[in-house]
């Protein structure tokens, strides 16, 4: 057991080490004199050993007035989850606002682990357009793929995208400060969408959260 766990150690640093090379450095760390609005959570929550799972992004509103969040309206004290998901939405494939706040509101946040970080209007601006331009799900470019790519678009605590979901659970649980889920707002059933198209042209339409 020893040894395996010291192969999995040598392992994620391995990947963390690389998905640092990687990552864009284009913007700088918050400042102290940076004004916060939201905190961004990716939330992840494992089925079947892990073998097997769902990742997504949470984006509370910290901030005195309305936010954007993709093609979303965001009310202050609020909060809105993003994610994509494949064949268990009679919707199709896609990208969806709120289905997982609404579908995790009767499980105990202990079921999902997370990491978290603060975001300035231009971190959420970055954010908010890579939320945009997302949308596209397959098996090998899955829901992790998504929420990744979104939680990377501003600094820290990198995340690299390796398909499996033991291994993404791994990456988040080897962070100081991961915790053991978080607290979203309920949505109403007519808050829940779908994203129709990227970027300007990004809309929302009516979504069904049901499981298929």
């Amino acid at each position: 057991m020893k040894k395996i766990t010291k192969i999995l150690s040598m392992v994620m640093a391995v990947i963390l080490a690389f998905g640092i090379l990687i990552m864009p450095s284009s913007a700088e760390t918050n400042s102290d004199e940076e004004v916060i609005v939201a905190r961004m959570y990716v939330g992840h929550n494992e089925r079947y050993m892990n073998l097997s799972g769902h990742t997504w992004i949470y984006i509370e509103n910290l901030s005195d007035h309305t936010l954007t969040v993709g093609a979303y309206t965001l009310k202050k004290g609020k909060g809105v989850s993003v994610g994509t998901f494949g064949t268990t939405l009679e919707d199709g494939r896609g990208l969806y606002y709120n289905v997982e706040a609404w579908r995790y509101r009767n499980i105990p946040i202990t079921d999902y682990i997370h990491l978290s970080k603060d975001l300035t209007q231009e971190d959420l601006d970055k954010v908010s357009k890579r939320i945009l331009n997302g949308g596209a799900w397959s098996y090998f470019l899955n829901c992790a793929y998504f929420a990744f790519s979104v939680w990377n678009s501003v600094p820290g605590k990198p995340l690299v995208y390796l398909l499996y979901p033991t291994i993404h659970q791994l990456q988040i649980l080897m962070y100081p400060g991961h915790g053991n889920g978080f607290k979203m707002t309920t949505p109403s059933l007519d808050e829940i969408f779908k994203q129709k198209g990227r970027g300007d042209r990004a809309e929302l339409v009516p979504a069904n959260p049901s499981v298929v």
